[in-house]
């Protein structure tokens, strides 16, 4: 016997079978094209190599947030944290501990905070990552190898003047044409912190030693070179000559310690004093070739010494540190105190009496 199904029957029946997946949809969680929101709590992070540091955001997104990811490639860092075990919160507080690697360049690190709702819809920010370039000292280097650093009895890298916190002053003369300077915060070393014009904007200094490019004195004089390690700004003021009626006729180191002096015992005369060279062009500055040991006979094992005018004890310099000098005291300071061995090292002395700068150059 055939079996007929009413119009009616078959109306019901359509009606039921829309109805529950319709059911079904209304009851899974809300989905959204539109990105979630990102306010960074701290968008831009000072610290210092080998430190923690914490980086902080809110979240929000109407629909739900699925998970967040920290990426940054330089340092390996890439984590994705997921948010469903917390029934994809609405609101979320980010707070992501890190360590700033004992390695980091000397730039601005951009980490990559990449927010995902429900509906797969994504937003984006970074966090920058500074190191600290609030420098106690810096240095005035001429050259980017770092063994000559450490050939250095002294003065080389120059002592500059902070004047306050990020900023520094420095007077230089630049001995010849074109003359090529880079700053750092250390005496041993260039890494990671070197100071030099930017490649990519030459209005700009670069603080990464591997970019930095020298800063260019074009003319042979004295300069005055201010700069900022924060916003990395830098002015090149030439200075003008100083009066060459000014400048002493000689200057001499008086002391102990000098290899080819074996008599030199803190005498103030010939020939027992180490006569400079006063230079042809600057009359303010003066050079020596010297050995420093102890000589053949002598039993102290420390070069102490001063410099003069060779005129009586009227007129002298001392230093400002005797073990490690970084500038001259006119008429006041302490006499150096380094130890020597005897066997000698060569160096070359280079005085200005007009800046108070003097170092002795490992040759």
């Amino acid at each position: 016997m055939r079996k007929y199904i009413s119009f009616s029957g078959l109306l019901i029946m359509i009606i039921f079978l829309v109805t529950i997946p319709a059911c079904k949809k209304n009851d899974l969680p809300a989905v959204s094209a539109i990105p979630p929101k990102i306010t960074l709590t701290n968008d831009v992070i000072i610290t210092t190599l080998g430190s923690e540091f914490f980086m902080e955001a809110d979240l929000a997104d109407d629909a739900g947030i699925k998970s967040f990811t920290l990426r940054y490639d330089d340092w390996y860092l890439y984590n994705t944290v997921s948010l469903n075990d917390l029934g994809n919160p609405k609101t979320y507080h980010v707070k992501y501990k890190f360590k700033m690697p004992d390695t980091a360049a000397n730039k601005i690190h951009s980490i990559n905070l990449t927010v995902t709702n429900v509906g797969n819809a994504t937003q984006s920010n970074q966090f920058k990552i500074l190191l600290d370039a609030d420098f106690p000292t810096m240095y005035l280097t001429e050259s980017k190898d770092p063994a000559k650093l450490t050939r250095s009895l002294f003065g080389s890298p120059m002592g500059i003047s902070k004047t306050s916190s990020y900023n520094y002053k420095a007077i230089y003369y630049a001995a010849a044409v074109n003359s090529k300077i880079w700053f750092i915060p250390s005496k041993t070393t260039i890494k990671p912190f070197m100071y030099g014009v930017d490649p990519q904007n030459n209005l700009k200094l670069s603080g990464d030693y591997a970019k930095a490019q020298p800063i260019i004195l074009p003319n042979i004089g004295y300069y005055t070179i201010v700069f900022n390690t924060l916003n990395l700004t830098y002015t090149i003021t030439p200075m003008p000559a100083p009066d060459p009626a000014g400048a002493y006729p000689q200057t001499a180191l008086v002391g102990r310690g000098f290899f080819d002096y074996p008599n030199m015992s803190w005498q103030n005369a010939l020939p027992n004093i180490i006569l400079l060279d006063k230079d042809p062009i600057n009359p303010y500055l003066f050079t020596k070739i010297v050995k420093v040991g102890i000589p053949p006979g002598a039993t102290y094992t420390t070069t102490q010494f001063i410099i003069t005018t060779n005129n009586g004890w009227s007129n002298f310099w001392r230093f400002d540190n005797a073990i490690s000098p970084n500038y001259t005291v006119f008429g006041g300071g302490a006499s150096t105190d380094i130890p020597i061995t005897s066997t000698p090292v060569t160096y070359k002395v280079t005085f200005d009496s007009y800046t108070n700068q003097c170092k002795f150059e490992g040759q």
